[in-house]
């Protein structure tokens, strides 16, 4: 039996959280010099994106506000440092973009789109790791600007992976993103046939992560991955039936 789905709690409006977040970083923002105007203007009228932000991190019963107040301070300011509003396919590598192994395919039993990272096709050695996170990054804000306010959940693909694959630093960063950088965004996360070589790997991962994202990862094999996805929504190699192209 598939373990439940973490759920969030939404203590504000939209406008209330706006008018939090507008008086308290009043002068930041007037200052314009730790956000993007053009970020701050799609929070202040995308309704279902600024909603990520209301939901992010809120287990309790009652609204933590400075978790509230952290989650935007550290999501915008992040984007202002690294020019995420203006990040385009052109910089990124092309061989990263055709290796294929970062990718949107498919839905959960939720109707989340699963994004897949195939593990085995990182090569930690030689690989910019740079780059690829800007392929990362580049891959999140696609969807967040064509979906506004749909979660999504993250597929990593462990089978056939090596210690030669494994990259510690990426894989920080997925979950930093999911974590900090991109709030409301992740519904779940399934790590598909961890090598038991590499159980290791899983100790030093859940340092990252907090106590409550702890919910938020499940491990699961071919039988169990059928908990959260269909069949018809994995491919051969997973056990499914979809297509592959």
């Amino acid at each position: 039996m598939a373990s439940p789905i973490p759920k969030t709690t939404a203590f504000l409006t939209v406008e209330e959280y706006r008018k939090l977040i507008n008086t308290n970083f009043q002068k930041e923002i007037s200052e314009g010099q730790l956000y993007d105007s053009r970020d701050l203007q799609r929070f202040n009228e995308n309704d279902p994106y600024t909603l990520m932000f209301v939901q992010h991190g809120q287990f309790g019963t009652a609204l933590d506000e400075g978790r509230a107040l952290r989650v935007f301070n550290g999501a915008m300011s992040w984007r202002k440092r690294h020019n995420v509003f203006d990040i385009s396919s052109s910089e990124i590598p092309a061989e990263y973009i055709n290796r294929h192994a970062i990718f949107f395919k498919n839905h959960d039993k939720y109707n989340s789109p699963l994004l897949h990272f195939v593990v085995r096709l990182m090569d930690k050695g030689k690989d910019d790791k740079e780059a690829i996170k800007r392929l990362i990054t580049y891959t999140l804000e696609q969807h967040i600007r064509e979906h506004p306010g749909q979660k999504v959940v993250i597929l990593f693909d462990m089978s056939e992976t090596g210690i030669g694959h494994m990259d510690y630093e990426l894989v920080k960063f997925i979950i930093g993103s999911a974590q900090n950088f991109y709030p409301g965004l992740l519904s779940y996360m399934l790590i598909y046939k961890m090598p038991w070589l590499l159980s290791a790997a899983w100790r030093i991962i859940k340092g990252w992560l907090s106590t409550e994202a702890e919910q938020f990862v499940k491990f699961v094999d071919e039988k169990s991955i059928t908990e959260y996805v269909s069949p018809d929504q994995l491919s051969p190699a997973m056990g499914g039936t979809a297509a592959t192209n």
